[in-house]
């Protein structure tokens, strides 16, 4: 990672209680390879520069935003014009964050909702292995995780607290605006917390979706025999009736300078049933640069499968700059 120091001149006068900006750059690559259903069998390439701006104002607040130009090795391309395919490579430059104190304040038009995914454990492997074609069904999860609003963290004693307001779900503009008080939106709210219980981890969360559907679950993280077991667990009720609940739990540790996961998410979602079991072992190489393989098998063990039940593997590499 490259650090530039800028020092703000009087150009920015009507600015007058900035001391100091910092610009993060950092760039990473990646290489995979995907096997999976009768008709998956691919390489994937890809890689982003990243931008972190921040600047610490007179009054002890630090201001900071982030932007990219991002390709991952799973991105697929984006939309049509005119016949012409583009890629949607900018990111970021969706949000803005104030921190003082133990206070972080965000707005922005792409937040994420406090507490969707509490109890949400199992997944241990990247998003490439995803491509191999075989999937399930039957999982736990709320209709959307993100939109425009603000959130609020801090911390009270060992407690960490998250709490949002999406005016907005998904990011229904074509621009960075957030309307508010528009009767048409959907708006949110969520609460997230997790704090350490002696020798365990606890993390819960509560997301409700205005007339959409609503989350709750928990997990603790316990070490154990040379590694961390993490059990989790999570509801979600639907307001179309078909309520979910999901339980899973994941198990990490060290093999000499590799790192070996192992996680398995069993969900029920009405009457069906649907299982992923992942694991993934990791080698650094040095340099910035490691060496992953993992594998992936989901099943959809009752209900009409829209997809294949099935085992799709992965192997990459990767390397930050």
């Amino acid at each position: 990672m490259k650090k530039l120091m800028l020092m703000v001149s009087a150009i920015a006068a009507g600015f007058t209680s900035v001391a100091q900006a910092d610009i993060s750059i950092s760039g990473s690559a990646g290489l995979g390879y995907v096997s999976g259903n009768t008709n998956v069998s691919d390489v994937y390439t890809g890689g982003a520069i990243s931008f972190a701006l921040s600047s610490a104002l007179d009054n002890g607040v630090t201001v900071s935003t982030s932007a990219g130009i991002r390709m991952d090795t799973n991105d697929t391309k984006a939309s049509t014009v005119s016949s012409n395919v583009r890629y949607q490579l900018a990111t970021g430059f969706t949000a803005i964050s104030f921190a003082g104190g133990n206070n972080t304040i965000t707005w922005g038009q792409d937040v994420g909702l406090a507490g969707e995914g509490a109890g949400s454990v199992g997944g241990v492997a990247s998003d490439l292995v995803d491509e191999g074609g075989y999937a399930r069904d039957n999982s736990a999860g709320l209709s959307d995780d993100s939109g425009g609003g603000i959130t609020w963290s801090t911390t009270m004693g060992d407690a960490a607290v998250t709490v949002a307001y999406l005016a907005q779900v998904g990011g229904t503009e074509n621009s960075n605006e957030i309307r508010l008080g528009d009767s048409a939106d959907t708006t949110a709210m969520g609460l997230s917390i997790s704090m350490p219980l002696g020798d365990l981890a606890l993390s819960a969360g509560y997301a409700d979706i205005e007339n959409t559907d609503s989350q709750m679950g928990a997990s603790i993280a316990y070490n154990i025999a040379n590694g961390t077991v993490t059990v989790g667990y999570t509801e979600v009720d639907n307001d179309s009736g078909t309520d979910e609940s999901a339980w899973g739990a994941t198990y990490s540790t060290t093999l000499g300078s590799a790192t070996l996961k192992v996680g398995i998410n069993t969900a029920k979602k009405g009457t069906y049933t649907g299982s992923q079991t992942e694991a993934q072992i990791s080698q650094s190489l040095g340099g910035g640069a490691s060496l992953y393989a993992e594998i992936q098998t989901m099943n959809d063990s009752t209900g009409s499968n829209a997809t294949t039940d099935g085992t799709n593997l992965a192997i990459g590499t990767k390397y930050a700059f």
